[in-house]
């Protein structure tokens, strides 16, 4: 799909569908990030390895550190994070974060240092982690592509090529999740929940990707019989949760008039929950969000190399 194809959109359509792809993407990261492991243990390890290395990009000079695929981060620059400041970060209880990050370090996923929680440098520079780096960059280029096409990037910056520097770029990409999961978290505390009410609207509308009925709907949101809810197996499967955790968490967001329950037993948000607080703000937020992103990447395409 691209702009000489298709005739101009409103831009009803066009927030709608950057908040569309802008959401499948926030979602193919986390299951990059998350690699198999369970949906908090996997946001655990990404704040951890964010706290330990966002500092890199921002040195005075402009110049990188561990940005291309051979560079070995040196243990001296990385900074720990502590239990406390993870805790606060995720908005868990600090029993919950004290118990998995004590089983993670006996994974050898993570390890203490004088100050806090690192991951291990061995563990940043092994083959599974250059494969999540190199999955995340081509996962930014088609959304960059998908984005331009739409004409909703303020940078003009096309990042359609690999980048020199692909752990910078996967680094900012994490920096646009955290921020997501913070933009949330003021309206629900517990982020796993967060995640799976995203899933929930990406389950029930990922069938009308690239499709002519998405395209031609003028509305700002998708009518409700467009919708295909999602059962609680499908929903947890897809993100990374236990099914009783998953159930649990749908009852909640329920009872709170966050999800609808749909005759057959699936989950959906209706057209009118997602017209209320805090949903158009979200919307808004994501746009300026990945903005900020691609500008990002824009300033990075133009930083020397790795030292």
């Amino acid at each position: 799909m691209t702009r000489s194809t298709i005739m101009p959109l409103p831009d009803t359509v066009t927030i709608r569908v950057a908040g569309r792809l802008g959401m499948a993407f926030f979602l193919d990261v986390l299951r990059i990030v998350c690699d198999g492991r369970d949906l908090l243990d996997g946001l655990i390890l990404m704040t951890i390895a964010q706290a330990n290395l966002g500092h890199l990009d921002r040195t005075p000079d402009g110049s990188l550190h561990f940005a291309s695929y051979d560079d070995v981060p040196d243990a001296q620059r990385l900074r720990p994070i502590s239990a406390n400041a993870l805790a606060a970060s995720l908005g868990q209880p600090f029993e919950t974060i004290r118990r998995r990050t004590g089983a993670l370090r006996r994974q050898g996923a993570c390890d203490t240092a004088s100050r806090g929680l690192v991951i291990p440098v061995a563990s940043l520079v092994s083959a599974r982690e250059q494969a999540a780096v190199f999955s995340i960059n081509q996962k930014v280029r088609g959304l960059s592509i998908a984005l331009r096409d739409l004409g909703l990037l303020r940078t003009a910056m096309a990042f359609d090529q690999p980048s020199p520097h692909p752990r910078a770029v996967a680094r900012l990409v994490v920096e646009y999740v955290l921020r997501q999961l913070e933009t949330m978290g003021a309206h629900i505390e517990d982020p796993t929940m967060g995640v799976l009410l995203i899933h929930v609207i990406r389950t029930t509308t990922e069938h009308l990707d690239d499709t002519y009925t998405e395209l031609s709907e003028t509305e700002d949101l998708m009518r409700d019989e467009l919708r295909r809810p999602a059962s609680i197996v499908a929903l947890a499967a897809r993100a990374a949760l236990p099914r009783e955790t998953a159930r649990r968490h749908l009852a909640e967001l329920a009872s709170r008039g966050w999800v609808a329950r749909a005759d057959g037993g699936g989950y959906y948000l209706t057209r009118e929950m997602l017209r209320a607080t805090p949903w158009p703000e979200a919307r808004r937020d994501n746009v300026v969000n990945l903005n900020r992103m691609f500008d990002g990447l824009a300033t990075l395409a133009k930083a020397p190399a790795s030292a």
